[in-house]
């Protein structure tokens, strides 16, 4: 059963599920590209990336079937074989269909569970902890990865939430985070939960006031290449912190000229499947109904983006192992 340790030093690498654009989308028919799928994550793997995590929000996580999703985790736990932990989503909007969801991802054989708060009511601190507790007990032996986004699942995941975690929910071993790193958060939770920080500049901040913090990360834009993020875990692991910052401050120098943040959680998978596309790494299709408008300013955001973050992993000299 993978432990906290497991997340360390590693980049999670978070690629959108690609779909396909020759069926209708909202047809019997899956619309997944399974093919491409697995090219991506072999070429990831390839690539030297740790943990391969699958629909959370750019992989169509609320938007792929049940049916979709068991056909890709089977596709490319195959593809993957034991190279590196997989971990997918299962979130639901109740607590007894993400354990269903869980017994059966665990039966594929699958490393872990990647899970948002149920979407519905506002949570409560109580019901927070005690639906990670519930898990936890259903199935013990299944690590869990919080999704703590503070948009989607409209909860703040504060200080109080991990003590709770850390006293009441073995399972959890790890978080994705969307807030800062904090001396209260580790002294709560560091022993038991790896606190991965990434994009938006959340893992540069955490590495300078935490050098000493063995961190892992998550990144969509692995999708557009994972050259950056793995050198820098790799200066990391060795030491190197001014190479490590020196790579951070790149990654975060990439113009992401968003028009405007404060609406990018209506365009988050859009918008994140339009820049992954013009970085040529991988071909991700359209993005699946509802989510599909993207306006003029987004798109062309998204393509300087793509082509600012190809020019920084061509720039990448270190020769990955």
């Amino acid at each position: 059963m993978l432990t906290a340790a497991d997340f360390q030093g590693r980049v999670l690498a978070l690629p959108p599920t690609p779909m396909r654009d020759d069926v209708d989308p909202l047809g019997p028919e899956s619309t997944v590209d399974v093919a491409e799928a697995c090219r991506v994550a072999d070429q990831l793997i390839r690539d030297c990336v740790g943990l391969i995590g699958l629909c959370g929000t750019t992989g169509e996580g609320p938007t792929t079937t049940w049916a979709e999703k068991l056909e890709l985790y089977h596709a490319v736990h195959q593809t993957v074989a034991g190279r590196v932990p997989v971990l997918v989503g299962t979130t639901a909007l109740g607590t007894k269909e993400v354990v269903e969801q869980m017994r059966t991802v665990q039966k594929l054989g699958l490393d872990g569970a990647f899970v948002g708060l149920p979407l519905w009511q506002t949570p409560t601190l109580e019901n927070a902890i005690g639906f990670h507790e519930d898990l936890s007990e259903a199935i013990p032996d299944m690590p869990l990865l919080v999704y703590a986004n503070r948009f989607f699942f409209k909860f703040e995941y504060p200080v109080e939430f991990w003590r709770g975690v850390a006293e009441r929910c073995p399972a959890v071993v790890a978080c994705k985070t969307s807030f800062p790193l904090t001396d209260e958060l580790l002294d709560v939770a560091g022993d038991q939960v790896a606190f991965l920080n990434g994009e938006g500049g959340l893992l540069t901040a955490a590495y300078k006031a935490f050098p000493d913090y063995p961190h892992g990360c998550w990144a969509t834009s692995t999708a557009m290449g994972p050259q950056p993020w793995v050198a820098a875990m790799k200066a990391m692991a060795v030491g190197d912190r001014e190479r490590a910052i020196e790579l951070l401050d790149a990654i975060d120098g990439v113009p992401l000229p968003v028009p405007d943040w404060t609406a990018f959680p209506q365009y988050n998978l859009q918008f994140e499947k339009a820049r992954i596309q013009a970085a040529g790494y991988m071909r991700c299709g359209p993005p699946r109904p509802p989510y599909t408008d993207l306006p003029a300013a987004w798109l062309a955001a998204a393509t300087a983006n793509a082509a600012a973050w190809r020019e920084l992993c061509e720039s990448i000299t270190e020769v990955s192992a």
